[in-house]
This record gives structure tokens, sequence and C-alpha cells, in this order.
């Protein structure tokens, strides 16, 4: 009924008013991501030059020490690389198999359904509700302790949904 009253005229002005709105609202978000993606870079590259004089071989291949001079990163890169060694051996094969199953192999009724939906549904887990899970069943449950596959085991498990749905 509204727009029935209004005239063409008075149409095109609204729109006219509303394409100067849109346009300012662009601009002014525009220039927020500029500002931000400007002090980005700017904190990244003094960083850069920061830290480009620390890296050395040394860096790379020393152990962890309480003299910054002598500090390394070798036990983690390493730790983190057989984490992702135990994490890949546990999910994917388990991962793809489960997935060919459910979609191939099994019969289609109210229980896959059901396994479905929780497969997706651990998909959408919060990672801390699997870091509590590993604590309980792994380091108390299965005696495991702090060690690299607990880790492999948690992120596995974190992932696993995510490779069954993927497959």
């Amino acid at each position: 009924v509204l727009m029935e009253a209004m005239t063409r005229t008075e149409i095109r002005a609204l729109v006219a008013q509303h394409k100067w709105r849109d346009a300012l609202f662009v601009t002014l978000g525009i220039l927020a991501l500029a500002i931000g993606i400007l002090t980005f870079v700017t904190l990244f590259v003094d960083m850069m030059i920061d830290g480009v004089g620390r890296l050395s071989l040394d860096f790379f291949t020393n152990f962890p020490s309480r003299r910054a001079g002598q500090a390394g990163i070798l036990s983690a890169w390493v730790g983190s690389i057989a984490v992702m060694m135990v994490t890949a051996a546990f999910a994917v094969p388990m991962g793809v198999a489960a997935g060919i199953y459910l979609e191939e192999y099994a019969p289609k009724n109210w229980m896959t359904d059901i396994i479905e939906i929780n497969v997706t549904n651990l998909a959408g887990v919060p990672s801390i509700i699997y870091g509590l899970l590993a604590l309980g069943l792994f380091v108390y449950g299965f005696g495991l302790g702090q060690s690299i596959l607990t880790a492999g085991l948690t992120l596995g498990l974190l992932i696993l949904p995510i490779v069954i749905l993927t497959t």
C-alpha cells in the first residue's frame, strides 16, 4: 500500500539515497579492512626484521636452553612431526575404512542413520572435550601418561569424524 502511494520520482530518490548509504558503508568497510591489514603487515615486517638475525642452523638443531643464545627448537619440531605421524597412522586408515563401509557396504537402516548423524555431530565437538576425554581415557584409563602416543591418539580422535565425512 505504501509503495502504491509513492510516485516513481519518490521511489527513485529513495533508491538513490540508499545507494549513497551503501557506497559509504562499503567505503568505510574497505578503510577498516585496510587499517587492519596495514597494522598486521607492519607488525609482521617488524618481527621479521628483528628475528631474521637470530635464525641459524643452531636454532633448528639445538634443544631448548636457559641461555637464549644457545636455545633451539629441535625437540619441538621433532615432537610435532612424531605426533602428526601417530595421528595420521591412526586416523587416516580407520577413518577411510569407516567412511567406505558406511557409504558402500552398511545396510541402509535406522542404525546406520543414527551412526551417520552421530559422526556428523562429533565433527562439531569442541577440542577441549576431546582433550578431557583423552585425559580420562588415555592418561588415567590406559596409563599411557603424557606421551606422543597419547597426543597422537587424541588428535586422531579429533580428526576422525572429519576424515569419515570427507571419505
